[in-house]
């Protein structure tokens, strides 16, 4: 809902859905996007999390206790809901640091005070999700609302088919690496010197099964395909704003960050985008609250 932006998590998941929506490209055998399990009962449960002082919209101030505990009493009291879980920093920490164990960059970037703590909502069946985040998300101490279900659900329903996605400069873009470092060719398109070194280094990677090569053309086509239901933005953007892709199949034993950071290195590479990793930019968010860490600490190699 437009009004749980300014104080919450939807321009970050914004831009991370739109991100793992970028490897949906052109069609192949995949399978859906598997959403994590959030309670036994199969049921996707709200998370509200509470400020903590570096969140956005907190104005550098922690949830006192008086609001943690004047918020629970709220949502014990709505009807919508079946169950009110508390979940403090101690447990959000220790759940965090089993999921991303083998990612010890992480782990030394966040600490457990980094965290927010949260509240964990079952809402019965048929009842109003929408209305309970919109009750919620301005109450004193709150930082952000989410719904998995909102989330994870786009997500199957538009499951990934590529590993990795890697986006080639046109002269439109504003990314760094397509505004310099390039000599000549710096503020426009890939040359074709710089797509056959791209090719190149693909085809020399260990552990690529597959790639093939989008045009703007093919791009721009899925791309209205795929945000058909966004006439805004779908207004506005024209086919010449469209980045030429090589969309790659990977064996899944490889580490898919270490490739990625390889090929953004190459001139006339705009950005790679991989799965696992924003897989894990999307988890931190949704299931923690965490946002605003760099993709070297997120991205890190896996031990």
């Amino acid at each position: 809902m437009a009004e749980e932006a300014p104080r919450g998590l939807r321009p970050l998941i914004a831009t991370l859905l739109a991100g793992m929506l970028i490897l949906v490209g052109t069609p192949a055998a995949a399978d859906p996007v598997p959403a994590p399990e959030v309670s036994a009962s199969d049921e996707w449960e709200i998370a509200v999390f509470l400020c903590v002082p570096a969140t956005y919209g907190c104005h550098k101030r922690a949830a006192t206790a008086k609001q943690t505990q004047a918020l629970r009493t709220f949502l014990e009291s709505r009807p919508e809901l079946s169950d009110v879980r508390f979940v403090d920093r101690a447990s959000a920490y220790e759940n965090f640091r089993h999921d991303f164990a083998g990612n010890k960059a992480l782990l030394k970037a966040v600490r457990a005070k980094d965290l927010p703590e949260s509240f964990r909502l079952r809402v019965k069946k048929g009842a109003d999700r929408d209305r309970v985040k919109a009750a919620t998300v301005r109450r004193p101490g709150v930082d952000a609302v989410i719904d998995p279900a909102e989330i994870y659900g786009e997500l199957q329903s538009k499951p990934s088919e590529w590993d990795i996605s890697i986006a080639i400069c046109v002269k439109s873009s504003s990314m760094p690496a397509c505004r310099s470092g390039r000599g000549k060719a710096s503020g426009k398109d890939a040359t074709p010197e710089e797509k056959k070194a791209v090719v190149a280094a693909i085809e020399a990677t260990p552990g690529v099964e597959s790639y093939v090569f989008e045009d703007q053309a093919t791009a721009y086509r899925n791309f209205i395909e795929t945000y058909a239901d966004n006439e805004s933005l779908v207004s506005v953007t024209k086919m010449s704003d469209m980045p030429e892709w090589y969309r790659l199949k990977m064996r899944p034993e490889v580490d898919w960050n270490a490739v990625s950071r390889r090929l953004e290195r190459l001139p006339g590479v705009q950005r790679v985008y991989n799965q696992r990793c924003l897989d894990d930019q999307l988890k931190l968010s949704v299931e923690y609250g965490s946002r605003d860490l760099p993709d070297s600490k997120v991205c890190a190699p896996r031990r």
